[in-house]
C-alpha cells in the first residue's frame, strides 16, 4: 500500500479556457516548494495531482502544501488496487490506525470513478463496512456525526483510501493575474492585504516609506520581518522591498501645510511616489491595507480626495472587513504578533490632534502649492533602496538601485 498526497485545485472551474496554463503553474510551484525532498514522484492526471511519498513524511510537507496559492485541499491517500480484496484489506490498515487514535464511530463514503467496478459505489460501501465491522468490533457507525469518515476513491489505476481533507489556501496560481504594488507600513492591516493580493495570484512587490530619525531601524526590521512571513507564499519564494526615505517630505509637509491637512498630503505624496514606482517595475495595480472608516486617512471623502493624484487602480482587499476579521487572518498567517511590536512607522509620526476626516480636494491642492513637493518626490525617487526578502537566504540590500 503506496502513500500519496492527492491535491485538489481551487478556483480553475472559473477560467475553463485557461484550466492548462493554471494548473502547470500550480505544479511548477509545487515542484520548486518541494524541491528539497529528493525522493518525491509527482503524477498529474487531469484535475488529479499526486505527490507519491516515497517514505517522506507527510507532516513535513503538510505546512508547505498550505502556503501554495491555487490549492483548494489536500489529502494524504492510501494506494491500493482495484479489487475488491485489496480494498477491503488496505481499508482495514487504515481503520486499526484510526482506532489507536481513540475514534470509533465512521462511516464510508465511495466514489466509484473506475465504471467497470463490478459493485455499484453503495456496494462497495456497505461491503468494506461489513468486513470492518466484522474484523473491529469496537467500531460503530454514525452517518450523521462520525469521528471520521472512510473515503474509498475507485479509479482503473487504483484505489485512493483517506480520512481527512486538509483545506489549502484557494484562489488562483501564484503570479498568475499579473503584478501588484503593496504599501507596506508595518501595521497589521497592510501585510494581510498582500496576503489576499498572492491568493488571488497576483505577484507582489512592496513599498515602504522610511522616516529616520523619527522613525527607527526596528520599524525598517518590522517591515522586513512581515514580508519574510509573506515570502513562502510566492511562486519562488521572494519579495522585494523598496524603500523610500521620506524624512523630507514630511518634514515639509509639517511645516508648510496646515495641520488638518497633514495626514491627506502625506498620503497624496505616498500615493504619487507609489505610482511611479509601480510603472518602473511594471507592476499594473497599487494595493494597499485601507478599510474604509478605520482612521482619519480612510473615510470615503479622504480616499477620494488621496486617489485622485493617481490614474492606477488602487485595490484594497480590506476596504469592506471588520477589524476582527482583518487580525483573524493576521493570526492564521502568523503576522499579527510581529505587526503589534511598538515601533512607528511614518504614518504616527507627525500625526495632528484633529486630523480632518472630510478634506476637500480644492483644499489639498491649494495647500500643496505651498512648497515645492515635486523636487522632494523625484529626490526620494533617486534614492530608494532595495531589499531582496527570501526563504533561501538572509535578505540583501541591493539598492539605490536605477528605477529610470
Amino acid at each position: 500500500m503506496e502513500k500519496h498526497i492527492l491535491i485538489r485545485y481551487g478556483e480553475l472551474s472559473l477560467k475553463k479556457s485557461n484550466r492548462n496554463q493554471f494548473t502547470q503553474r500550480i505544479i511548477q510551484h509545487i515542484k520548486t516548494a518541494l524541491a528539497h525532498f529528493p525522493n518525491l514522484v509527482f503524477q498529474n492526471k487531469g484535475l488529479r495531482y499526486y505527490i507519491v511519498l516515497n517514505d517522506h513524511d507527510p507532516e513535513e510537507i503538510i505546512p508547505i502544501l498550505k502556503k501554495i496559492p491555487g490549492i483548494y485541499s489536500f489529502s494524504v491517500v492510501y494506494r491500493c488496487e482495484s479489487d475488491l480484496e485489496s480494498i477491503k484489506n488496505a481499508a482495514l490498515e487504515i481503520m486499526q490506525q484510526e482506532l489507536a487514535k481513540g475514534k470509533r464511530t465512521f462511516k464510508v463514503e465511495t466514489n466509484r470513478a473506475y465504471k467497470q467496478f463490478p459493485l455499484t459505489s453503495l456496494e462497495i460501501s456497505q461491503t468494506v463496512a461489513s468486513y470492518l465491522f466484522k474484523s473491529l468490533p469496537d467500531l460503530k457507525a454514525d452517518m450523521r456525526h462520525p469521528d471520521f469518515t472512510l473515503f474509498l476513491d475507485v479509479r482503473d489505476e487504483g484505489t485512493y483510501i483517506y480520512t481527512e481533507v486538509i483545506l489549502g489556501m484557494g484562489g488562483f496560481p501564484a503570479h498568475i493575474q499579473g503584478k501588484g504594488l503593496l504599501m507596506v507600513s508595518g501595521g497589521i492591516d497592510s501585510v494581510v492585504a498582500g496576503y489576499l493580493a498572492i491568493k488571488k495570484g497576483v505577484e507582489i512587490e512592496a513599498v515602504h516609506f522610511a522616516s529616520p530619525p523619527y522613525t527607527s531601524d526596528n520599524a525598517l526590521q518590522k517591515v522586513v520581518d512581515l514580508l519574510e512571513q509573506l515570502a513562502p507564499y510566492t511562486l519562488n519564494g521572494t519579495i522585494l522591498l523598496h524603500v523610500v526615505p521620506f524624512t523630507t517630505l514630511q518634514q515639509l509637509i509639517y511645516q508648510y501645510v496646515r495641520e488638518d491637512y497633514g495626514i491627506t498630503i502625506m498620503r497624496r505624496m505616498m500615493y504619487r511616489i507609489s505610482e511611479r514606482l509601480a510603472k518602473k517595475i511594471q507592476a499594473e495595480i497599487i494595493i494597499n491595507g485601507e478599510s474604509i472608516g478605520q482612521v482619519a486617512s480612510q473615510t470615503l471623502e479622504s480616499m477620494s480626495v488621496i486617489n485622485s493624484v493617481v490614474t492606477m487602480p488602487v485595490i484594497r482587499p480590506l476596504a469592506m472587513m471588520d477589524k476582527e476579521e482583518i487580525i483573524n487572518i493576521a493570526r492564521d498567517i502568523g503576522t499579527y504578533d510581529i505587526s503589534i511590536r511598538p515601533f512607528e512607522d511614518c504614518c504616527t509620526v507627525f500625526v495632528p490632534r484633529h486630523p480632518q476626516i472630510k478634506p476637500r480636494l480644492h483644499v489639498a491642492e491649494k495647500e500643496e502649492q505651498n512648497f515645492d513637493f515635486e523636487k522632494s518626490v523625484e529626490e526620494a525617487m533617486k534614492r530608494i533602496e532595495t531589499i531582496v526578502l527570501s526563504t533561501k537566504q538572509h535578505y540583501q540590500v541591493v539598492g539605490p538601485i536605477d528605477l529610470f
